[in-house]
């Protein structure tokens, strides 16, 4: 992220010398002239530039959520936003002066000169401190506690206890450390998480810190360097540079110099040296908890013991009931008994209640019942390092998966302890090995996939990670996996992530169905090992691997997936020409690969390639003939460091690529990405028949430019034009994609989901933000669109300036932000318009641009207004008598509107108004009088109506017993003034 911040303050710099020229005059007219016309001119101008240069620094403090702004960045924003408020309201008294008919002034004209100039030059300087801002970004400091996902244990006192007992301890000054024992699965870790998430321990410690300190495959600790490697991203510290691990303790140790620290060490195997970690011991009131299976780990480090039991029969019982969630067996005679027996045989750990309720969750026949107790009592109860309980189990859970889903289980249990999987690569993973065959095709497999991946989370063989993205494997039901796969000839898996310096001999390779060295040390690999039956091979993240010998894959003509990501290689050998089915091949990061095999073309199988933060910065030609390539994840880098010339990406390519489904490309580049070159590859995957996802990632941004989830198309693109490029380059877009609905996004980076409420009722919807200009056919296209937004728009003064109007079609419409707005919409059109929302419309003064024509209102059911200050008129007399669908009517924070009725309505004698209308809310309406002078008014549907903060309002049109059914806990004060 440095590169970022660097970035960012270079831009800053160039924009401070380009924006000098600009000043100079604004500065030169506020000092030499008299003239208050041009004065209050100037001064507009000038704070409208202060705002669009805050807008612009805040943009950039958006698109980088994993920063936070400086302080000098934040006290010249507070000094910005006060002094826009303040020349707001001179403005604002200048403008009532000048229109008043009154010879009365409140200050002398050149008084108000001489604050109008003061008040300029103050602008003047926070221009040129924004355009002087050199560093907006910092990185933001370790949390005191990062929040776990844990699980609610209060109604256990098995395991709520143990909490308690650990919570008291931790306030005693003699207490240094606690170890929390107990047997494998008896829920130690559950009650570490939820002590690093209690109130009480935020407030007792400066700052909380969670190490895994051990594998479940492994006897032993982590490595020192793996746990100071764990400690200082903890902390967030830079260890650039630092080469061994007594300078990184010396680092680790002066961060944490004089905090007060809550050490919390989970699955300690063995004894632990903290110093040589460099955390210094119990300092400044610090302590440590740890969980351990055996009473002798760790005894220097604690002076205190917790011990847990397994749950007892009742609290068993209660968990189970509690996650089979079926009400109707504790009244079935027949299955309760047996019910009691299975919960029995879990034997008290909460890991295995948990599994065995799931698989019985979906039983409904007492046979069924009677069957699952029978299978799970005959499993083996061999013990395999102590998982006599946990192994018996998780084999009846497994027995009672599908074959498929059996062999997509064991495949999770590849990834290394407690790492998160990214759920889509699983299942690329999956269809690659032929686990979800099908031959209806792979759009059928990848269904069957996430049908497969939900059943395994519902069974809980594995678990949601960090977001829903992602799944993870409990360690514990991983080694079972493991130990299960070790017994099945046609799944034999070598899985080793200890940190190896050597890889396992030839020998170990050989008759190997899968292979998984993942996070290791080594720098070399066999020479050509003898691996007839390996399909797929795991050699992620070893950053010291950068040669494979020639020969390597010449044994391995069953390989299909690939993983040599995070790697220190500089090419691929020649002998991966003889993996003739490989399908998935991944290469990201590994960034000393610049090139791809000459004889790419030569993989016709291959379905997934990956080469993101490699070497490679543009699609490399060798892939233009992959004719069965469904995904391809690329890296572009735009521009040099300077901006100034732009890399060839090599995007022709694109549009040869016919099965391909999905495009990711991520942007290495030091500014903002240019649009034409957004527009090219837009123009490229017109034309691709198959394509359902087109994305591209950013520093800290991901953009969906094009995804269609089910028969909805949805498309965010920076630019009108693009848009527009894109529906002439697709032509007959909706037939061959099969879209029923589209959602297209225009320019909407700081608002990028629709705001109109309710908006899943539109099948083809529009919004268009940050517009300039006008006569932009953004429209055209969608004569059928029923729902558009359109925000922040910088120019228009009405809707019609946008060079082509809405489409009669439009069902919903929301505006919003557009700052020079006078007058909304043509009420002669529109004759489909059913619900309207208009928001910070700063100088909107009529919804109607018509006043005396409102023909095309009919069908309008909802109306909001919110924040459109200079609005005084709402409903004239040709427009509320159309208004006969009117249900829904909300006004907020309009401070110049006095009356909600016209008076010349009321003239009329209409005693019908508004007769559909059900709910009114009036809120914040400063100067409001009246809603109608009619009192005779019958105003039959309405059913609830909230008033809130209208201090002028003292009459409402019916009778206070009426008042009193519609209006639900209204303000006292308010209450108590009206007149009836």
């Amino acid at each position: 992220m440095v590169e970022v911040v660097t970035a960012v303050s270079a831009a800053m710099g160039a924009l401070s010398q380009a924006k000098t020229s600009v000043l100079d005059p604004i500065v030169d007219k506020i000092a030499a002239s008299n003239d208050m016309e041009e004065i209050y001119t100037v001064l507009n101008e000038a704070v409208a530039m202060l705002g669009a240069k805050r807008e612009d620094h805040q943009n950039v403090v958006q698109r980088h959520k994993t920063k936070m702004s400086s302080r000098t960045y934040d006290q010249w924003i507070r000094r910005v936003n006060k002094t826009e408020e303040e020349v707001k309201k001179l403005l604002n008294r200048y403008d009532r002066q000048s229109k008043s008919s009154t010879v009365i002034c409140f200050l002398p004209r050149s008084d108000f000169s001489k604050e109008m100039k003061k008040k300029g030059e103050k602008v003047v300087k926070l221009l040129e401190e924004g355009n002087q801002l050199r560093r907006i970004l910092v990185d933001q400091p370790a949390e005191s506690v990062i929040k776990l996902k844990a699980p609610d244990i209060k109604k256990f006192p098995t395991l709520q206890g143990p909490l308690d007992e650990t919570l008291d301890l931790l306030k005693h000054d003699r207490v240094r450390g606690v170890r929390i024992l107990g047997m494998m699965g008896t829920g130690k870790t559950a009650i570490m998480k939820n002590l690093n998430n209690h109130e009480e321990v935020i407030n007792l410690f400066d700052i909380v810190m969670w190490i895994k300190v051990s594998t479940e495959e492994s006897e032993e600790n982590l490595s020192v360097g793996l746990l100071q490697k764990t400690v200082a991203e903890r902390l967030k510290l830079d260890m650039a540079g630092i080469g061994n691990i007594d300078d990184a303790a010396l680092r680790i140790s002066c961060e944490l110099e004089g905090k007060k620290y809550l050490l919390l060490l989970d699955d300690v195997k063995d004894d632990l040296d903290i110093h040589e970690i460099g955390i210094p011991y119990c300092a400044n009131g610090s302590k440590i908890v740890l969980t351990a299976r055996w009473n002798h780990v760790c005894s220097s480090l604690v002076n205190r013991v917790v011990k847990v039991n397994y749950l007892s029969l009742r609290e068993s019982w209660t968990m189970f009931q509690e996650i089979l969630d079926r009400p109707d067996l504790k009244v079935h005679l027949q299955v309760e008994p047996l019910v009691r027996q299975i919960v029995k045989e879990c034997g008290g750990h909460p890991l295995l209640i948990k599994i065995v309720a799931n698989v019985f969750k979906m039983k409904d026949e007492p046979e069924l019942w009677s069957e699952g107790l029978n299978s799970l009592k005959r499993f083996s109860e061999k013990e395999h390092r102590g998982l006599k309980e946990m192994e018996k189990v998780i084999k009846f859970c497994y027995d009672d998966l599908e074959e498929s889903q059996r062999k997509c289980f064991l495949y999770g249990a590849l990834y290394p302890e407690d790492s998160d999987i990214y759920a889509d690569y699983l299942l690329e993973c999956w269809e690659a090995e032929d686990l979800l065959s099908d031959d209806n095709g792979a759009r059928k497999a990848s269904m069957n996939g996430r049908h497969v991946l939900r059943h395994l989370k519902n069974k809980s063989l594995l678990e949601e990670g960090k977001t829903e993205k992602y799944v993870t494997m409990h360690k514990c039901i991983r080694q079972v996996a493991l130990y299960i796969s070790s017994d099945d000839a046609e799944c034999k898996q070598l899985v080793n992530s200890s940190g190896l310096r050597m890889p396992p001999n030839a020998k170990c390779w050989s008759d190997m169905n899968r292979i998984s060295l993942v996070d290791n040390k080594f720098e070399m690999l066999p020479d050509c090992p003898s691996c007839d039956t390996l399909s797929t091979l795991f050699l992620q993240r070893n950053l010291a691997l950068k040669i494979i010998p020639a020969a390597f894959f010449e044994c391995m003509k069953s390989l299909k997936v690939l993983d040599l990501c995070h790697t220190g290689i500089t090419l691929l050998p020649s002998s991966l020409s003889k993996v003739v089915g490989l399908k998935v091949l991944y290469l990201s990061h590994c960034k000393y690969l610049v090139d791809l095999p000459s004889n790419l073309d030569e993989f016709e199988h291959l379905e997934v390639l990956d080469i993101r933060r490699s070497g490679i910065n543009n699609i490399p030609s060798q892939v233009e003939n992959l004719e069965g390539l469904r995904r391809l994840r690329v890296s572009f880098k735009c521009g040099n460091e300077n901006d100034t010339e732009e890399v060839d990406c090599n995007c022709n390519v694109i549009s040869r690529l016919s099965a391909l489904e999905e495009l990711v490309i991520d942007v290495k580049s030091p500014s903002e990405w240019s649009n034409k070159v957004v527009k090219k590859i837009i123009e490229k995957v017109a034309t691709l028949e198959k394509l359902t996802s087109l994305q591209f990632c950013f520093f800290d941004e991901v953009v969906d430019v094009i995804e269609v989830v089910a028969t909805t198309l949805r498309i965010h693109v920076p630019e009108a034009d693009i848009l527009h490029t894109f529906i002439e380059k697709t032509r007959s877009w909706r037939n061959i994609r099969h879209i029923q609905s589209f959602q297209f996004f225009i320019g909407c980076q700081e608002s990028k989901y629709p705001r109109i409420p309710e908006f899943y009722e539109y099948e083809r919807y529009v919004k268009y933000c940050d517009g300039e200009g006008s006569n932009h056919p953004i429209l055209e296209d969608f004569v059928d669109v029923d729902a558009f937004e359109l925000v922040n728009h910088k120019d228009i003064k009405e809707i019609s300036d946008l060079g082509i109007p809405i489409p009669n079609q439009v069902r919903g419409c929301l505006i919003e932000g557009c700052s020079e707005l006078v007058t909304a919409i043509d009420s002669t059109t529109l004759p489909n318009l059913e619900h309207l929302y208009m928001k910070n419309l700063l100088k909107l003064e009529g919804i109607w641009s018509d006043r005396t024509k409102a023909t095309g209102l009919t069908k309008l059911k909802t109306l909001v207004l919110s924040s459109c200050q200079m609005l005084k008129n709402i409903f004239p007399l040709v427009v509320i008598l159309q208004l006969r669908e009117m249900e829904y009517l909300k006004i907020e924070d309009c401070s110049e509107i006095v009356e909600v009725v016209e008076k010349a309505v009321v003239a009329t004698g209409n005693m019908d108004l508004l007769p559909k209308l059900r709910k009114l809310i009036l809120r914040d309406l400063l100067n409001l009088e009246s809603i109608c002078l009619n009192e005779s008014s019958t105003w039959s549907a309405l059913e609830k109506l909230k008033i809130h903060n209208c201090p002028t309002l003292h009459k409402l049109p019916f009778s206070k017993d009426n008042a009193e059914k519609l209006i639900k806990k209204p303000e006292k004060h308010w209450w108590d003034a009206l007149q009836w």
